[in-house]
């Protein structure tokens, strides 16, 4: 399903519509467009470039855009200070913490302004402590106007959402609150 929904699979049935647009209609190129201009992907690994600072990762995806580098660092660090680490942007992975490093590509997801954040398994290798501080960077988020959906196998986690669809062997088992 998340690979559906950030454009890496097409669906074999029905429709999926992302901010006005008809995705389960679209092939290559377009799909590719949209996964860049309209998708925020968050991974448990994090994925980000070791050699590359925490400035340099979060602007990696305004390079596709057209923007200037001035307007592309701009906008990364400004992405940065939004999720707190303004003071870090010099610092590469290997000198972050993993909250850190985690919320260096929740940046990296949302420089574009994505109508969606795909969060998967955001918390898998954090402490109890610094999950609990990207979820409520995620309800920020999500206060502010942000989609946010995130994929986890964690009944706390699941238990901050407003919204619950748990899927059994592809198919939706359950859709409710919390």
């Amino acid at each position: 399903m998340l690979n559906i929904l950030g454009c890496l699979d097409t669906p074999s049935a029905g429709q999926y519509v992302l901010d006005g647009e008809a995705i389960s209609e679209m092939k290559g190129d377009a799909l590719a467009d949209v996964r860049n201009r309209k998708i925020g992907f968050v991974f448990q690994t994090f994925n980000l470039l070791s050699r590359a600072t925490a400035l340099q990762n979060v602007e990696l995806p305004l390079i596709y855009t057209g923007l200037s580098r001035r307007h592309r660092r701009e906008r990364a660090k400004a992405t940065l200070d939004r999720v707190g680490l303004s003071d870090r942007m010099t610092h590469r992975p290997n000198e972050l913490s993993g909250g850190q490093r985690q919320r260096v590509a929740i940046a990296r997801a949302l420089v574009n302004e994505p109508a969606i954040l795909l969060a998967d398994e955001p918390t898998g290798n954090l402490d109890t402590r610094t999950g609990e501080e990207i979820l409520t960077i995620f309800e920020a988020l999500h206060q502010q106007g942000q989609t946010v959906l995130v994929v986890t196998h964690e009944e706390d986690v699941a238990r901050r959402t407003l919204r619950v669809v748990r899927l059994r062997d592809g198919r939706i088992e359950q859709d409710a609150p919390p």
